[in-house]
């Protein structure tokens, strides 16, 4: 289900950061050694305690993956949305719609290759392609779609521009909310939504207690 999909990846990622924890950790403590092992310590002691805090903090992110990797449900991505893993498990047993970008049921739409960018249909306020470039050159474009509470990204790098005018009008026939631009009155218009959003979650709660 779509659940397992979320905790595999969110395993995955911590994999890396318990990797590259380690790494971070062993390399300045390895330096730190060999600078003790040549005599050198009186004339180097601020970098050798540099390199040890380097080597704290590398292995307490490798120490905070672990956990995570054994038990993905404390992510700091599921703490912030806990309702992650049930969109998912809802969205892949109703899928209305996938290809190898998006994909939605009746109430969910998701990035078809990372299922943690995922949202309620009615919580997709805006719509805009951005466009990333790295010495004029463009390595990034993106159809981003703003929530109330995340932000969704769908790779449209190599699509033409009537195959992203198709993607959008997909989108926006699914998300009754949402809008397509990328301007002030647009974000203005993001900003009212949240916070409309935010009261109504307000109540909610109010009313549940």
């Amino acid at each position: 289900m779509g659940s397992e999909q979320i905790l595999s990846k969110i395993r995955s990622s911590a994999k890396g950061g318990v990797i590259g924890g380690l790494i971070l950790g062993l390399m300045p403590l390895i330096i730190s050694i060999l600078i003790i092992a040549t005599g050198n310590f009186e004339g180097n002691l601020i970098l050798i305690i540099i390199f040890a805090v380097m080597a704290l903090g590398g292995f307490f992110l490798a120490a905070y993956n672990m956990r995570i990797m054994s038990d993905p449900t404390k992510s700091s991505a599921l703490k912030k949305y806990p309702e992650m893993l049930k969109l998912a498990d809802e969205l892949c047993a109703n899928t209305l719609y996938k290809d190898n970008v998006v994909m939605f049921s009746e109430r969910v739409i998701a990035n078809a290759i990372d299922i943690r960018q995922i949202s309620f249909t009615d919580e997709v306020f805006l719509i805009y392609v951005y466009i990333h470039k790295t010495n004029g050159v463009t390595d990034s474009k993106l159809l981003k779609l703003e929530t109330a509470r995340n932000t969704i990204g769908l790779p449209v790098f190599r699509m033409k521009d009537p195959e992203i005018n198709n993607l959008i009008n997909l989108v926006l026939s699914r998300c009754k909310y949402a809008r397509v631009g990328y301007n002030n009155d647009s974000f203005a218009y993001l900003k009212q939504m949240k916070e409309l959003w935010k009261q109504d979650q307000a109540r909610k709660k109010m009313y549940i207690n």
